[in-house]
């Protein structure tokens, strides 16, 4: 059983900051067109929308032919590049990731790594692109792994390597270069900060092995919580964040981007806390934890959590 308490023990407090850091882009709630820029779906290149609707100042549209929610307009590559370094970032790993580090490491890392080796059964080589403060990474390497991790963040960068004595790269996969081949590559939570993720995915293709396992892990556009706020405005304050998540996954534009870039899917699962979300805020938590677990599943099967998780392999 997942228990966002454990998870988001301090959400108030992180949203009460982000909004602080990116009030500073906005006339009151209008975007100053100085640092903004209009953008197309980023799967399929189209323009036409079905839905739009606004979050945190941030105007969200869904792609009428695909489904994929994205920002748009969207802060400018060069302002999201100078936030991720700006000193304030790190609140976002003090504030929400590091109080958590024990539970995401001994639990929800576990999860993963054990869903994981079903698919490929022997140590070999890892990398982990945007690996955070490197929970998931670290058991990996505990499992025998030759491990390396990627990761934008300086302040995340030097926790993973001080805490969990792991081999981090401090820049951006973009100017990552390597001699070697991988047998695994993962991204938790990072391709829906990219502006540009098929270029990321296209170097991906080059870095793994012919017979390598490709793992990763959006936001999911069609989950009941995004749906939910589409359709209602109320506040959700997880999974929809514009300054950083700039596009949502539908299950049908994720699958056709990996297979743009040359990715066969094994299979595509879905989980999340759409429910713990909407318990908190809606219900005031009138659900308890076994309920609230019950009914996430039934939406994990399917494929409506606010997660999307999939594996893939090189369609050679």
């Amino acid at each position: 059983m997942i228990d966002e308490t454990k998870i988001n023990p301090n959400i108030e407090n992180l949203h009460e900051y982000f909004d602080s850091v990116i009030k500073k882009y906005f006339d009151g709630d209008d975007p100053k067109n100085i640092f903004f820029e209009e953008v197309n779906c980023y799967n399929c290149g189209s323009s036409e929308i079905s839905t739009s609707f606004v979050v945190n100042r941030f105007r969200h549209v869904r792609c009428k032919k695909c489904g994929m929610v994205y920002v748009n307009p969207r802060l400018k590559e060069t302002i999201t590049h100078d936030l991720y370094h700006e000193p304030p970032y790190q609140e976002f790993y003090k504030i929400k990731l590091i109080p958590s580090i024990d539970y995401r490491k001994n639990v929800l890392a576990v999860r993963k790594y054990e869903q994981i080796i079903h698919y490929t059964k022997k140590p070999g080589k890892v990398l982990d692109i945007g690996c955070g403060l490197g929970e998931v990474i670290s058991v990996f390497q505990e499992n025998g792994w030759n491990c390396m991790g990627i990761e934008f963040n300086e302040f995340a960068a030097n926790f993973a390597k001080e805490k969990f004595h792991l081999n981090i790269i401090n820049k951006s996969i973009y100017d990552f270069e390597a001699s070697e081949k991988f047998d695994l590559i993962m991204l938790w939570g990072a391709l829906e900060h990219f502006y540009n993720p098929k270029k990321i995915l296209e170097k991906i293709f080059e870095l793994l092995n012919d017979d390598g396992l490709l793992v990763i892990e959006v936001p999911s556009a069609d989950s009941v919580l995004v749906r939910y706020y589409e359709q209602t405005h109320n506040i959700v304050d997880r999974i929809i964040e514009g300054d950083r998540h700039i596009m949502l996954f539908s299950v049908r534009g994720f699958r056709e981007m990996l297979e743009q870039t040359r990715f066969k899917p094994l299979t595509i699962v879905s989980n999340g806390l759409d429910i713990s979300t909407l318990n908190r805020l809606e219900m005031e938590n009138l659900l308890d934890l076994n309920q609230v677990n019950a009914i996430q599943e039934k939406l994990d099967v399917s494929l409506q959590g606010d997660l999307l998780r999939g594996f893939f392999t090189k369609n050679q």
